[in-house]
């Protein structure tokens, strides 16, 4: 009995000892720990392809989606981005397909901790690692349902990347917008190759 309770003793004595003013507290985290580097690309896309960036996008991807007429180009913001934009009755653009030099995956990935403005959580409240034929992507949108706008960013290889975005507002928006912006991607990563 007295070896039992010599243990017992002993192991309370660690336990409070670790409890200690000069132990450090145990850092708490609200959020689970996301990825910040990016995978390796496997296979590299042909980039040089989208010079036209409305020409190489699937002529079957707007009208499937329910958008009409023809996608406008756009210089993305970053230089050597490109953009074909679709927008629906409303200018909310429902569809844009972006090209990118700048490494689009490698950046999606060092902002998926990144914290919202006004420190509401993080940024990214959906922020999936995902494959798009075989490559490796990111599905991620400021709401966690992916309402309002999803975007998928697909890595190209050689620092290039597809960026898919899919939106939508008022009535139109049925919360299927990763969906379609995963599907979207699929069909541009296929017209790359």
């Amino acid at each position: 009995m007295t070896g039992r309770l010599t243990i017992g003793v002993i192991a309370a004595a660690v336990l409070v000892s670790g409890c200690g003013a000069g132990a450090a507290p145990l850092p708490v985290r609200s959020q689970p720990v996301r990825p910040t580097e990016a995978p390796a690309v496997p296979k590299v896309l042909d980039l040089s392809k989208a010079t036209d960036p409305c020409a190489v996008v699937p002529k079957s991807l707007p009208l499937g989606l329910g958008v009409y007429g023809d996608g406008q180009p756009h210089a993305g913001t970053d230089p050597g981005s490109l953009y074909c934009v679709w927008a629906d009755r409303v200018e909310w653009p429902r569809i844009s397909v972006g090209f990118s030099g700048n490494d689009p995956l490698a950046a999606a990935y060092r902002d998926s901790d990144r914290v919202a403005p006004g420190g509401s959580g993080l940024r990214w409240k959906l922020f999936e690692v995902n494959s798009i034929e075989g490559q490796p992507a990111v599905v991620r949108s400021h709401r966690v349902d992916g309402t309002v706008l999803c975007e998928v960013v697909v890595g190209a290889g050689k620092g290039g990347g597809v960026i898919v975005a899919a939106g939508a507002s008022g009535a139109n928006d049925t919360s299927g917008q990763c969906d379609t912006a995963v599907a979207s991607a699929g069909q541009v990563v296929r017209s790359l190759r």
